[in-house]
């Protein structure tokens, strides 16, 4: 090998190059994995604001349970176009969530882990929809439901939610801690 001197008298390193290819080529496979993985990408930065992947932020007022549940459990005309005029995007702990569960019939649980994280248990009645699915666009969330999003510890859900919610969607709740929080709260699980 042939020694390189800089222009200061230092020693350079040869350029790594591959054979049959100019020096601003990729290595082979990684333009798909940029193409494939930007939408996740973008969907994972959301996650890191300053709060971490829950999105809570230090010394934030919480509202109790009851006065989410009343609030959302109001039947009448004006408070579903309330709903609507106000969009509602909130992490809430597995307690809050179980009480919205059993107020609201019209929630829809998304569950957006993949197929093979199943195994750790999931909540009755939620639908996988694969955050990998999002990302690639080959599948989309109903914007005329309210949405209660599921992943193993936060993150997932928190940064699909803050995404969709810049999207229009009125109302969508955040399950804060994800499947871990829920079995640590002692909530039934499916297998």
């Amino acid at each position: 090998m042939k020694r390189t001197l800089g222009a200061r008298g230092r020693e350079t390193r040869p350029i790594p190059t591959f054979p049959g290819r100019p020096l601003s080529s990729r290595p082979p496979g990684l333009s798909r994995l940029l193409r494939q993985g930007l939408g996740l990408v973008i969907l994972l930065f959301l996650c890191l604001p300053a709060g971490g992947c829950s999105g809570e932020q230090v010394g934030t007022e919480r509202k109790p349970v009851q006065a989410v549940a009343s609030k959302v459990t109001r039947n009448s005309a004006s408070a579903a176009q309330d709903r609507r005029a106000t969009k509602i995007f909130r992490s809430i702990t597995p307690l809050e969530a179980k009480s919205l569960m059993e107020s609201r019939r019209d929630l829809m649980l998304v569950d957006l882990r993949e197929a093979n994280e199943l195994r750790e248990g999931y909540i009755a009645g939620s639908q996988l929809v694969p955050m990998s699915a999002l990302a690639k666009g080959t599948t989309t969330l109903p914007a005329d439901k309210p949405l209660l999003l599921i992943c193993a510890v936060g993150g997932r859900s928190y940064g699909v939610g803050k995404y969709f919610s810049t999207k229009g969607y009125p109302e969508i709740y955040n399950l804060k801690g994800g499947i871990s929080a829920w079995k640590q709260a002692g909530l039934a699980l499916m297998y």
